[in-house]
């Protein structure tokens, strides 16, 4: 049996690859797979916290649009060290102070998705599109760790 994980999809809709994290999670929701559950968080993330503290998962997956200086649609994992101080993208409360009170209890990881574009724009690139899937499938079959950390190649977060 598969440990219970949730899945937050984070981004802004209206900002082209920003709802990156929007597309992967209604991805994986479309699976239907029991151990997973999945938040639409959009760009308010603090409204799924109570979840959290009624029925904690073992892990935590934010898939997010995040410009690490990557090529677009490069997928990397990071933790919540690799976000403190920063807003990970639009978002208003950085997910490093959202989630501390969680980080001992709950694995919490990110999977992070270069952006081509995050201007007034709906609707993905192409290889951010790709990457989306890329992430859902990852999410899905229990891989998602396989994606290389930030510091793989000494990248930080813009």
């Amino acid at each position: 049996m598969e440990r219970l994980t949730f899945v937050w999809g984070m981004g802004n809709e209206l900002m082209g690859d920003d709802a990156v994290g929007i597309r992967a999670a209604e991805m994986i929701k479309a699976r239907t797979l029991p151990w997973i559950r999945v938040f639409l968080c959009g760009v308010l993330p603090e409204n799924h916290i109570a979840p959290l503290r009624k029925n904690p998962p073992e892990t935590l997956l934010v898939i997010d649009a995040a410009d690490f200086g990557g090529e677009p649609g490069e997928i990397r994992l990071l933790g919540l060290k690799d976000v403190a101080g920063s807003l990970l993208s639009s978002h208003g409360i950085p997910l490093s102070v959202l989630l501390a009170p969680f980080d001992e209890g709950i694995r919490i990881s990110i999977i992070a998705i270069q952006p081509a574009f995050t201007g007034l724009w709906e609707g993905l690139s192409p290889a951010v599109e790709t990457a989306a899937g890329r992430a859902a499938e990852a999410v899905c079959s229990g891989a998602w760790d396989e994606f290389p950390s930030l510091h793989s190649e000494n990248l930080s977060p813009r």
